[in-house]
């Protein structure tokens, strides 16, 4: 109940587990994209190859086996990244709407990343654009959700943290309950 009312970085042993939780997801992202760069490209050109192949390069198209081991390992990750940041995202000092919108944009992100192999593979080369798409578009959102989950670390800030100690909320809260008339 404590750290519903006051927040997850609520105490100075909480901000410190999130600010290193955070530093690897920054050095995660940042891997992430050398990987992407290194493997893909960041043109359709490099996507369509690594999806279809390219006899002059020896490479393979990607196999059926292949693509669904990355999208079964994917579905877990990205699962977990999806329930850890969103659940943070709540917990930042961003208007309802926006946390309404990055919820969506990451959801939509993950999909399509997902996905756009499978289409660009099986069904056609000009998904590649939605590879490309989804990629940045990922690599965005989950910049601007690490820069308010960060932003909520710096001491005294928490965005759920009513004024007075958790205490005096609760039972502000237990009060406010007291005198709403029973419906039974």
């Amino acid at each position: 109940m404590r750290m519903m009312i006051a927040g997850p970085g609520s105490t100075p042993g909480a901000k410190i587990i999130l600010g290193f939780f955070y530093l690897y997801f920054l050095l995660h992202w940042a891997t992430g994209l050398l990987m992407f760069h290194d493997k893909l490209g960041f043109s359709l050109t490099g996507v369509i190859r690594y999806y279809l192949g390219d006899p002059e390069r020896f490479m393979n198209p990607r196999s059926f086996s292949g693509l669904l081991e990355v999208t079964h390992f994917h579905l877990f990750a990205m699962g977990l990244f999806f329930v850890i940041f969103t659940h943070l995202l709540l917990f930042t000092p961003y208007a309802d709407r926006i946390k309404r919108l990055l919820i969506w944009l990451l959801a939509a992100t993950i999909a399509g990343d997902l996905a756009a192999g499978w289409l660009i593979r099986y069904l056609s080369s000009s998904f590649a654009w939605l590879k490309l798409a989804s990629f940045w578009g990922f690599q965005l959102t989950s910049l601007v959700l690490l820069g308010g989950l960060v932003r909520n670390l710096k001491p005294g800030r928490c965005a759920n943290q009513p004024t007075g100690s958790p205490s005096s909320a609760v039972r502000s809260a237990g009060s406010r309950l007291a005198e709403t008339p029973n419906d039974g």
